[in-house]
This record gives C-alpha cells, sequence and structure tokens, in this order.
C-alpha cells in the first residue's frame, strides 16, 4: 500500500522534470583568427634578394590552440572556450610573410618548406601571447624573437626582441582576440 502512495509523486516529478532546462551540454567554443589590421598592396617587387621566413619552435604553452591569459605576474591560464583557427607561431609567420611581401623591398619572400630559396633567413620564435587580465579590460601582449642571417655565410646580421602590448577591448576573450589584431598590426608596422 505505501507503494502505491509514492506512484503519483513519483510520476508528478518525472512529468516535471521534462518542463525543467537542464543545461547537460558544454558551451560551445568560439574560435579566432589573428589578422593584420594594416595591409597595403605592392604592385610589383622591387628588391633584389629573396628572403626565407623561418618559424622557431616556440613554448609549447603559448603555441596552443587555446587563447591564453594571465592575471596576476607570473601566473598562466588558458581559456576553456576561446580557440585560435590557427596555432600562434605559424599564423605569426604567415602574417610576417604577407606584409614582407606588401613592402617590395624584396624579390621573393617565403616561407621554409614552401619551396623556394633565398639569400637571406628571418627567424621568428615567439616568446609570449596571453591576454594579461590583471586589469579590466586587459591588454594583448606578443613578445617575438627576430633573427635576421645571411645563409650563404651562416652569419647572424641582426637580432632582436620585440614585445608590444595593445588594448583589449573588453575583459573576455573575444575583447582579447580583437587585442591581438591591433598588437599584430603594431608588431608589423
Amino acid at each position: 500500500m505505501k507503494r502505491r502512495q509514492y506512484l503519483p509523486v513519483l510520476l508528478a516529478a518525472g512529468l516535471l522534470t521534462g518542463c525543467l532546462n537542464i543545461d547537460l551540454e558544454a558551451k560551445g567554443k568560439h574560435y579566432y583568427h589573428l589578422q593584420d589590421p594594416g595591409r597595403a598592396e605592392c604592385a610589383r617587387p622591387q628588391g633584389t634578394t629573396a628572403l626565407l621566413i623561418d618559424s622557431l619552435a616556440p613554448s609549447v604553452f603559448y603555441n596552443g590552440t587555446s587563447l591564453a591569459f594571465g592575471k596576476a605576474e607570473g601566473q598562466r591560464g588558458h581559456y576553456q572556450y576561446a580557440q585560435w583557427t590557427d596555432r600562434p607561431a605559424n599564423r605569426i609567420a604567415l602574417l610576417v610573410r604577407d606584409r614582407l611581401r606588401q613592402s617590395c623591398l624584396y624579390r621573393q619572400v617565403a616561407l621554409t618548406g614552401e619551396g623556394l630559396t633565398g639569400e637571406l633567413q628571418l627567424s621568428l620564435r615567439l616568446i609570449e601571447l596571453y591576454h594579461d587580465a590583471s586589469r579590466p579590460p586587459g591588454q594583448a601582449v606578443i613578445e617575438l624573437d627576430v633573427q635576421l642571417i645571411r645563409r650563404d655565410a651562416a652569419r647572424l646580421i641582426a637580432q632582436k626582441n620585440f614585445r608590444v602590448r595593445a588594448p583589449a577591448e573588453s575583459y573576455d576573450a573575444p575583447g582579447a582576440a580583437a587585442g591581438f589584431n591591433q598588437a599584430i598590426g603594431l608588431l608589423l608596422d
């Protein structure tokens, strides 16, 4: 007899669960694409030398597909639902190649592995790429170590470390991604 008393309660509870919206699915991921906001077209190359661009092995943490952030000095994390469409080091090398092609300073500009040769090599190493979220809305930080090498003589011509910061548009991953695009523009200018 006690079982019959609980049957209407269980039946009502079962019907009510159909009316409730229980979100068991994970939030959708958002994908961001590093872009160069400043582009100019070159009518025809005027330089006489060819340049190869090589992307050296970066830190695995900064070259992952998730956007990185830091809320305090020396602390880093990854946004859970924000990812890059391409690994940052590869994408930055492509953007550098495209910008140098547009500059008309070289006869040809290519990435190593594209089947071309060159007298000069520009080696890029991504040091840091993260949203500095220590104070809202934060800043996009990109640091690259760049070396220019004369390939035939295996001689280092120049080496420089570039670190740029650009304000994030908002205190979240979309705002950080927009800030990274501005930082890339500053880096390439």
